[in-house]
């Protein structure tokens, strides 16, 4: 089983959004609302995302631990974030060409996670190239 993903930071409003984590987190991209973000469709709020990359299983527990520690750093700020726009969570987005996966997160990570008072969400996608012996 091999997965590879991204772990994002985001933050989404109808206002404007203002942040400012000074050069720690910088955004990796913004969004404003009414934007054209896929397939002519619009951006229904405003967007401020930070997001880093793993690309195999491996990757993944270290590149999760290294994005909570930095977000850690800045944990008031964030509290205070989510006091004041709609949506601030973290996303980890999990894909496979396969339908198998599994993944953990270490109670070291999950306990630093709790200072965050913030959503987080598992997206978990497959590209559904698992064969079927059975049918075979």
């Amino acid at each position: 089983m091999n997965f590879y993903g991204e772990i994002v930071f985001e933050i989404a409003d109808d206002k404007q959004i203002e942040v400012d984590f000074g050069a720690k987190i910088l955004p990796t991209k913004v969004v404003a609302k009414g934007d054209v973000v896929a397939l002519g469709r619009k951006a229904p709020k405003n967007r401020w995302l930070y997001k880093v990359k793993y690309d195999h299983e491996g990757k993944y527990l270290e590149t999760l631990d290294m994005f909570v520690n930095r977000l850690c750093n800045q944990n008031e700020y964030i509290n205070r974030l989510t006091k004041i726009y709609e949506e601030v969570s973290v996303n980890i987005y999990i894909r496979s060409d396969f339908a198998e996966i599994g993944f953990s997160i270490p109670s070291s990570i999950l306990k630093k996670m709790s200072l965050l008072d913030c959503t987080v969400n598992f997206e978990i996608l497959s590209y559904g190239m698992a064969v079927n012996d059975e049918l075979m």
